[in-house]
């Protein structure tokens, strides 16, 4: 059960949860217009402080990661169940090790950026419209919300 957990389980968690999410755009209440990020709750925005930087909120961050993490640990368990599911070691190592390169990758660029972190989104969002994304491709054109 524990290397199903860490050799695919938390793999796909945190490949999904990079990869795949919501987009939604409205208004940060007292604030400007944004695509906001994050199923089922919103995790992450642009930053209102300066240019190119991101604000994260970790509650909803974290509470994401586990809803991503229940559905892959149930789909798992049921398909184990089938068929057994054998993940080597040297494979886990190799998604471990390019997981935290690119993690620390992040960091770095995320501190150079001034990116925000903060436990809980302080402001309210009036949302437009929303969509699935993929690798953060989705459509930005902001001109047809403005009339709304």
């Amino acid at each position: 059960m524990r290397k199903l957990i860490f050799r695919l389980t938390l793999p796909l968690t945190l490949i999904s949860f990079g990869i795949i999410t919501k987009w939604s755009y409205g208004i940060a209440i007292d604030a400007k217009d944004v695509f906001f990020y994050g199923f089922p709750m919103i995790y992450k925005c642009e930053g209102f402080h300066t240019s190119m930087s991101t604000q994260y909120f970790l509650t909803g961050m974290a509470f994401n990661l586990l809803t991503y993490f229940v559905f892959w640990l149930t789909l798992t368990l049921a398909l184990n169940r089938i068929w057994k599911i054998n993940i080597t070691k040297r494979i886990a190592k190799i998604f471990w090790i390019g997981f935290a390169t690119l993690f620390l990758g992040f960091v770095y660029m995320s501190n150079d950026l001034d990116d925000r972190y903060l436990i809980k989104r302080d402001f309210d969002v009036k949302i437009y419209d929303s969509g699935i994304t993929i690798f953060g491709i989705h459509p930005t054109d902001r001109e047809k919300y403005q009339t709304e």
